[in-house]
């Protein structure tokens, strides 16, 4: 518990590195030179920084720090969740860091909202396990001590695919005593959305999810390419329109569940893969169309490409050439193989 809990407070210190910085803060110095130390396995210049994709007259022209990248993100993260609103915490699913930050990041900021009572919605948890949630969650009031094991005991999670990896983020969030939702949607229900497309739900249903309102041109074929390069152009063509619907229906039912977080406790924080986190068609949208005075902050974890040192280079960006994220992160990557491999034997 104490190495896990040395871990987290590495990466809040790695989460506050600032880029371009003016000298707001008198223990700025210090922060800074731990954060250097906490980087010393990644030479990349960009490793520990944080970029701010809008302007800054564009989130707060009062901001007493408008170039310290650190300040503006707190700030922006804060005033989401004290307004009721949701900060999404985009991650690479097997980057053992980004799930540091994350753990950090709901330490730093759920505690912001008024209530205490920020709930913390996951990609990784499908309705179909809320029922072992809510056993958690009842044993936890009744005065029972509960655990990370007992919690991935009860939802199943060896039977999933999911690495360990999300246990520091699991930590944080029962020693905040944080409410728990599933986001995702069981297999079956991503398969059948896969085969027969819209069709897949009833129009009623795909009203109220906000699925009924078209992306538009430009957008669906982002995405559609987006899966073709996720599988590798395994994929046979015939398919991506049913996989692109599925991809919609998972951000659609992600932002359901976290309007109704957000509706139980005040406001939420969602714990999801980069993607989800797009603002421009992915949970973010859904959440604009059906609540759009809500505060919405796309934090992304970026990993640093040795190629490239140009930090605008990395931001995500729609058809447009808009930027799809507020905040990028940089981190070091992960150590993987080729993600195609496997694929390309298939």
């Amino acid at each position: 518990m104490l190495f896990l809990r040395r871990l987290l407070s590495a990466a809040l210190l790695l989460l506050g590195c600032v880029t371009g910085a003016d000298a707001c803060s008198p223990a700025k110095g210090a922060f800074l030179e731990e954060i250097a130390q906490t980087s010393r396995s990644c030479a990349h210049p960009l490793c520990g920084k944080i970029y701010a994709t809008a302007e800054p007259a564009a989130e707060d022209p009062k901001a007493p720090c408008p170039n310290d990248q650190w300040e503006r993100l707190k700030a922006s993260a804060s005033a989401a969740i004290a307004s009721g609103g949701v900060l999404i915490l985009g991650e690479i699913h097997d980057n053992a860091t980004h799930h540091l930050l994350q753990a950090a990041a709901i330490d730093e900021f759920a505690r912001t909202s008024p209530s205490s009572r920020t709930a913390i919605v996951f990609e990784q948890l499908r309705d179909d396990q809320q029922p072992g949630i809510d056993t958690f969650a009842a044993r936890t009031q009744s005065g029972h001590t509960m655990t990370v094991a007992d919690l991935k005991q009860l939802v199943g999670w060896h039977k999933s695919s999911w690495p360990d990896l999300y246990d520091p983020v699991f930590e944080a969030v029962i020693s905040g005593g944080r409410p728990i939702y599933a986001g995702d949607v069981s297999r079956a229900e991503i398969m059948r959305a896969a085969k027969d497309g819209a069709d897949a739900r009833s129009a009623k249903d795909r009203k109220r999810l906000a699925l009924d309102v078209p992306l538009g041109a430009k957008f669906e074929a982002a995405s559609i390419k987006e899966i073709e390069a996720a599988h590798c152009g395994a994929l046979p063509r015939e398919a991506f329109a049913g996989m692109a619907f599925a991809q919609r229906y998972r951000d659609a039912h992600l932002a359901d569940a976290i309007l109704t977080a957000v509706q139980a406790n005040g406001s939420a924080i969602l714990i999801a893969g980069t993607g989800h986190a797009r603002t421009d068609r992915a949970v973010p949208w859904y959440i604009r169309h059906r609540a759009p005075e809500k505060k919405v902050v796309s934090v992304m974890f970026v990993e640093v490409d040795n190629e490239r040192a140009d930090s605008a280079s990395y931001i995500p960006r729609d058809p447009n050439g808009q930027p799809a994220a507020d905040f990028i992160v940089f981190t070091q990557p992960a150590e993987r193989g080729d993600p195609c491999a496997k694929m390309r034997k298939m």
